[in-house]
């Protein structure tokens, strides 16, 4: 049911060279210019980090053939964190809508 281990750790790999540095360097205090805000930012980086747990969740379990309904729990809570990762978009959004209106840096 798990498949190939091999390319759970190729998916793991590959979601940690595109969703992780991005992250990582906004939280330390880097903001691109097209942002314009550390708080549209922040909300950015959080998502995209709600994004690599999901990312986690489903290929760890796999990768070490957990059971079914381990496997199927952490589903789970990878569809919540995509959710949540969803809401920190659109607070994102809203954010840089609110900055761009209000011309403040």
């Amino acid at each position: 049911m798990n498949g190939n281990p091999t390319v759970h750790a190729v998916v793991l790999a590959v979601a940690t060279l595109l969703l992780l540095p991005l992250p990582v360097a906004l939280l330390r205090g880097w903001t691109p210019q097209r942002l314009r805000s550390r708080a549209v930012a922040r909300a950015y980086a959080y998502a995209m980090l709600g994004l690599y747990a999901q990312a986690c969740l489903n290929t760890v379990p796999r990768m070490l053939d957990a059971p079914a309904g381990l496997t199927m729990a952490c589903t789970a809570m990878g569809v919540g964190l995509a959710v949540v990762a969803a809401v920190f978009f659109m607070q994102a959004a809203a954010r840089a809508r609110r900055v761009n209106a209000e011309g403040v840096r």
